[in-house]
């Protein structure tokens, strides 16, 4: 078919053509065919081979929808209001308007990103929409936007947005909802900087009025966030007050709502312990250092807590609840290990007593170069079902990539790995590291690289960005998303990647960003099925680095010399033969004088 009988079929379906199986297969089996493509562009491209297909496709395709700058919020929430037959579709949508690596998110920008989000839901075009979200580093500019999400979009069950330095006016509309089964509040940098008044002030009519809506009008509350990263946590204690019995994510940052006014009573617990014994059907704890200090987890019961399978906080929290250890499958260590302060067979040794763990994300802040050198094998003998590993090596080089491909072959099952380290001195590249690693482990599915430069801040609360020298060339940010392709035996065929560098120009004058899509293969050298036909195939054999390429050389070579020889042998019986005819030429006869 070719790009004109493309869009005519677009518009008209009855122009698909007959002998096209996708002409015959029912919506359902489309839909099903799109839900096992991985990438996004994949589903578009299965999306455009024909109106049919889009028209059944497309409730996949636009079932998600994230906007990452302005002008997307402009462009596609523009489309979604000429096109009601797609927005139905939207069942989430995350606006995100502030670009990335810029500091300053100006009213104008706010202003016209909120107006279309305004646009479309007051229009009920959203009609299907269930969850909403806003990040970025302050509210949105017309708070009225919120009156038309919650008009417009009945189906809204799950709400999330950003504070910064702007507070919310007492009679926003950001207050009005009502049986929400989500709420997401992110405290932004901006936030803590400029209301400091709001962090001593325990009475603040703000998060009043936040929990009046979510303890009063959200009785069936299932997800509970509220982060943000700050030395000087706020207080929320009011949250506690809070009884939801559908409860079961709890997500809090550096707030803290576990404190009294007053001095306890004999038998009396701590407020966030009778919260956390109040809703047992809790599965995801997400808690930080000011939250709840570990000795107060000795007066909770045994039997709280028993559906938790995911942790994420301190690992003195994760030390002081024992009896949840058998059954957690999933942890994440907010606070990066400080390996001066805590060694890696500490860790190792409470990781050992959580049989069950699947899933593991931690940091080190290395002080030296030699405290990674037992760390990964630490790892791997407490974590030997481990399947899922997020591990960052911060401040100073850890260890090479040759040497951690050939180690992690400890993890049997490990399926995606996300590894963030220093940048050894004269190691090799992404794309070299990244064959290495597939290399040696074909079962990995899909991982992540990433090199930072030395004493970048593992992510803590007001650390100071790290400033590379004004004219470096080299990235300051630099990774790579990997995809491994095996055989029907598990070897590895083919390695795709997508490599991103992050280039912070001096001055302040920003940062760029460059993107390298690229498939490297990983079949042996002298695979036949690796090799090119034709001449491009015999200078690929000449070059590669194997015994069927040392013998091409070689026979080249003497090809080569043979070819000098012969070229010798010619030139000088040429020569020859030129001596041998000059000679044979008779002298003329000299006339006799008398």
């Amino acid at each position: 078919m070719t790009f004109n009988d493309q869009r005519r079929s677009h518009a008209d379906p009855s122009l698909v053509p007959i002998g096209s199986p996708l002409a015959l297969a029912p919506g359902d089996l489309l839909i099903e065919i799109a839900s096992f493509l991985e990438t996004r562009s994949d589903m578009l491209n299965f999306c455009l081979t024909s109106s049919y297909v889009f028209s059944n496709v497309s409730a996949v395709l636009y079932e998600r929808v994230v906007l990452e700058s302005v002008d997307q919020c402009r462009l596609t929430l523009d489309m979604l209001f000429r096109r009601i037959d797609i927005a139905r579709h939207v069942r989430e949508l995350i606006v995100r308007p502030q670009v990335k690596h810029v500091g300053y998110f100006g009213p104008a920008d706010s202003s016209a990103a909120s107006a279309a989000i305004r646009r479309v839901a007051s229009a009920k075009c959203l009609d299907a929409l269930v969850s909403f979200k806003w990040e970025a580093d302050e509210l949105p500019f017309y708070d009225d936007m919120w009156f038309a999400l919650r008009a417009g979009c009945p189906q809204l069950r799950s709400i999330g947005t950003s504070l910064g330095l702007s507070l919310p006016r007492m009679n926003s509309h950001l207050f009005d909802f009502h049986g929400l089964s989500q709420f997401a509040l992110y405290l932004k940098r901006g936030f803590y900087e400029g209301q400091v008044e709001m962090l001593l002030d325990e009475d603040h009519s703000i998060f009043k009025k936040f929990w009046d809506m979510l303890v009063k009008r959200c009785p069936d509350l299932e997800d509970l966030t509220v982060e943000g990263y700050s030395t000087v946590p706020i207080d929320l204690r009011y949250l506690v007050e809070g009884r939801w019995p559908r409860l079961r994510k709890l997500v809090l940052g550096d707030v803290c709502v576990d404190w009294f006014p007053r001095s306890l009573t004999p038998g009396e617990k701590r407020p966030f312990v009778s919260f956390l014994e109040a809703h047992p059907d809790l599965e995801t704890l997400s808690l930080s250092r000011h939250t709840i200090q570990p000795v107060h987890f000795n007066s909770l019961d045994v039997d709280a807590l028993s559906h938790v399978t995911a942790f994420s906080g301190t690992h003195q929290q994760l030390h002081a609840l024992p009896h949840l250890h058998k059954s957690i499958k999933s942890v994440a260590f907010r606070d990066p290990v400080e390996t001066r302060d805590v060694s890696a067979p500490t860790v190792a040794s409470l990781l050992r007593e959580l049989p069950s763990l699947e899933s593991l994300k931690i940091s080190f802040t290395l002080h030296s170069m030699y405290d990674s050198g037992n760390l990964l094998r630490s790892l791997i003998q407490s974590c030997p079902m481990l399947r899922h590993l997020e591990l960052t090596c911060g401040h100073k080089p850890s260890f090479q990539l040759d040497a951690f491909a050939k180690t992690i072959r400890g993890f049997p099952k490990l399926r995606s790995l996300h590894l963030t380290i220093v940048k050894y001195p004269g190691d090799e590249t992404l794309v070299s590291g990244a064959v290495r690693i597939a290399q040696s482990n074909p079962r990995l599915q899909k991982f992540s690289l990433t090199f930072i430069p030395p004493v970048y801040p593992v992510p803590l609360p007001f650390s100071i960005p790290y400033r590379p020298f004004p004219f470096s060339f080299l990235p300051v940010h630099a990774t790579g998303l990997f995809e491994v392709s095996c055989d029907q035996h598990g070897l590895p065929l083919s390695l795709s990647a997508v490599e991103r560098s992050t280039f912070v120009w001096p001055w302040g004058l920003g940062a760029s960003t460059r993107t390298k899509k690229y498939c490297k293969d990983l079949r042996p050298p002298g695979c036949p099925a690796r090799r090119r036909p034709g001449v491009r195939g015999l200078l690929g054999l000449l070059l590669e680095r194997s015994s069927a390429g040392e013998e091409m050389r070689m026979i080249l070579f003497c090809a080569f010399l043979a070819f000098l020889a012969g070229c010798g042998v010619i030139c000088n019986g040429a020569n020859h033969h030129y001596r041998s005819k000059a000679l044979m030429i008779p002298q003329q006869e000299q006339p006799l004088v008398v």
